[in-house]
């Protein structure tokens, strides 16, 4: 009988970890973490939270800004899903029933989801970027839950960032273009989409202390909403949790729409359900505060191996070393954003044109499509989002309520944070 090979466990788990065989978990225990930090996946990931937050702050949910056909596309996916849940309604609750955590009728919707996603996916993505399919398909169907358990928390959220990430790693979105976009245009649409399902199918949260004490499901809106804020804000952060500026201000500042989703969706007051972000409400500056957030999300939320465990890594979001040499910074809080500067332009430009339009009596033609503004290819005033981060390592991819009566202490990162972020990133 011919003797069989002795097989190498080493060369079989390397043989599993390669990229080509499609995302795989990495993280399984603490002693994974050192080699996540050092990823290309964790570089790529803090690189486009400080990059969008430097470029989104000034700028409303409610202004013009580039919202490319890619964006557009992709946000369509949102609509195709939002018509599953119409054919996967909520499973009737029987008169008596042990009532079990979440809605059965989740698990269905998840399973057309399933069956569809990478269809979905391969229709809004360019057909020279198809080979990317199956890793932006696992990250975007890895962002909406367990069907299993029927919960969502901020690993699901996680696995979205992934997605939009690999997006600008693949080249699918352009970091000059899709920068602001992606975060307030198809970041806020995926934000509104789970929290129908969290509604829908009464979802549980998988966070173990009710989202940070912020929100019981999501974090990272906060990260962007408060980012928005860092410049020339038309109110303070005492004044985000008041009916009054939820009213006013929703629509335009994802912050104040979250707020508002928190007001309508918990019973109580902030300072009971929301401890951490009534807490925040106290402080006077937004960018002290945005700070403290990305603190907050990569100490309690990046370093949290539960969270981390079933996120998958692949060519575009990979564990391997980061080697570009490169240091990660902070973002640049506080001052005009390189889109509001290019948006302020573009106003004059504007102004000046319909000037001389009024002189010479000759129509005007409008710079928008289909309500969208479309901004001018005009080169752009060259200035690093991050410090020390001017190549943001985005672009490297193939070709092919009332606050008074209760006493709550601030966290002592709070006052840490600006010291401490130096080590931090």
């Amino acid at each position: 009988m011919e003797q069989q090979s002795e097989v190498n466990p080493k060369r079989v788990a390397a043989f599993f970890r390669r990229s080509n065989l499609g995302p795989v978990c990495r993280v399984q225990s603490t002693s994974d973490m050192e080699a996540w930090l050092a990823s290309s996946a964790y570089f790529t990931l803090i690189t486009y939270l400080n990059n969008v937050s430097t470029e989104i702050q000034g700028i409303r949910n409610t202004d013009w800004f580039p919202i490319s056909q890619n964006i557009r596309r992709l946000t369509a996916i949102f609509d195709k899903l939002d018509a599953m849940i119409v054919a996967n309604p909520p499973a009737p609750v029987v008169p008596g029933a042990t009532l079990d955590p979440g809605n059965k009728g989740y698990r269905r919707w998840a399973h057309s989801m399933l069956r569809d996603i990478y269809q979905l996916v391969e229709k809004a993505v360019p057909s020279g970027k198809c080979r990317h399919v199956n890793e932006l398909g696992v990250y975007l169907s890895g962002s909406f839950g367990s069907s299993t358990k029927i919960e969502y928390g901020t690993g699901h959220e996680l696995s979205f960032l992934f997605f939009v990430c690999a997006l600008f790693k693949a080249e699918i979105l352009n970091q000059e273009e899709d920068l602001a976009a992606s975060a307030l245009v198809l970041f806020d649409r995926y934000l509104q989409f789970v929290r129908r399902l969290q509604v829908t199918y009464s979802v549980n949260s998988s966070n173990w202390h009710g989202g940070y004490s912020l929100d019981k499901f999501q974090f990272v809106p906060f990260i962007l909403g408060f980012a928005q804020l860092c410049y020339e804000a038309p109110f303070s952060p005492q004044k985000m949790l008041n009916e009054d500026t939820i009213a006013e201000y929703r629509k335009a500042y994802m912050l104040i729409n979250c707020v508002g989703h928190m007001a309508a969706t918990n019973i109580g007051t902030f300072a009971r359900h929301s401890s951490q972000l009534w807490s925040l409400a106290a402080l006077s500056s937004w960018s002290k505060i945005h700070r403290s957030l990305m603190f907050m999300y990569m100490e309690e939320i990046l370093l949290d191996v539960d969270n981390l465990n079933a996120l998958r890594f692949g060519e575009l979001m990979s564990f391997e070393e980061e080697k570009s040499g490169l240091h990660l910074g902070n973002a640049r809080m506080g001052v005009k954003s390189p889109l509001r500067r290019q948006l302020a332009e573009d106003q004059d430009d504007q102004d000046q044109e319909q000037d001389v339009t009024s002189r010479s009596g000759t129509p005007s033609i409008s710079r928008s499509e289909n309500n969208v503004f479309v901004a001018r290819k005009k080169p752009r005033v060259e200035e690093p989002f991050s410090d020390g981060l001017s190549n943001s390592g985005l672009s490297q991819g193939s070709e092919c309520s009332s606050l008074s009566g209760v006493s709550v202490h601030l966290p002592t990162w709070l006052d840490d944070c600006p010291g401490c972020s130096k080590s931090a990133f």
